[in-house]
């Protein structure tokens, strides 16, 4: 979700948010104090300060790195790539908001699986296909560019990491049993970020884990993943 003063990817979800000395944010026709008051309850720091102003769901892939396919290390990483989808704007009228938040990573990453058009029906069946934005790193640096919004400027944050916290059990584990990536919050401390958002939680993950060694894995290798909602019983994501 992201927040302009409060901030997920879902990656799944995802939030975004901007402190009250950020730049002018655009108007939004949509509150979504609702939506925030329902977010999973996690040990991140508190969004303190801040106001919700996106609930995302990002669909992509982490992206990794390994020297040699024989070696036991540990892969490195070189960031993600991520499609961003508004939900707020429909979930945060909906009765079933607090039960499809923790769901919607799940059954997303599973419907990727089978191609574009499982994905895309379901999204447009259920109102979330409005493409927003992209995440992507910027050399080593997180980026949220939600360059489809209208507004000028259009969001774009460039945001650290400032603390994690492993997915929980219950978190979808992937495609292929990997495990979810962690839940974060990161945070633009350079004031580099314009369009109200400076401030990102990515929770509700689904999939998208390393492997543990690198022996059998590829020099460059993706791991498919979701932000803020997922699940089908063919992986038998958990439902909650």
């Amino acid at each position: 979700m992201l927040f302009p003063s409060l901030s997920t990817v879902v990656t799944a979800v995802v939030a975004l948010a901007s402190s009250a000395s950020a730049l002018p944010h655009p108007p939004r026709s949509t509150d979504l104090n609702r939506l925030a008051s329902m977010m999973p309850l996690n040990t991140l720091p508190a969004p303190t300060g801040l106001q919700l102003k996106y609930v995302l769901l990002g669909i992509g892939t982490q992206n990794y790195t390994c020297a040699t396919s024989i070696s036991t290390d540990a892969p490195g990483t070189t960031g993600a790539l991520a499609k961003l989808y508004d939900l707020g704007s429909r979930l945060n009228n909906d009765p079933m908001a607090q039960w499809k938040l923790g769901s919607i990573s799940g059954l997303a990453l599973s419907l990727s699986q089978y191609g574009a058009w499982p994905l895309e029906t379901y999204l447009n069946s259920q109102g979330y296909s409005r493409w927003l934005g992209n995440h992507f790193f910027t050399q080593t640096t997180p980026t949220f560019s939600l360059n489809q919004v209208k507004s000028n400027p259009f969001p774009l944050a460039y945001v650290l990491k400032k603390a994690a916290v492993d997915a929980p059990k219950t978190a979808c584990p992937g495609t292929k049993n990997e495990g979810a990536v962690q839940w974060l919050k990161l945070a633009d401390d350079n004031n580099l970020s314009q369009g109200g958002i400076n401030t990102v939680y990515r929770i509700e993950t689904a999939g998208g884990n390393k492997p543990a060694q690198c022996q059998g894995q590829q020099t460059a290798f993706q791991v498919p993943y979701a932000l803020r909602h997922s699940s089908i019983s063919m992986i038998r994501c958990p439902m909650r």
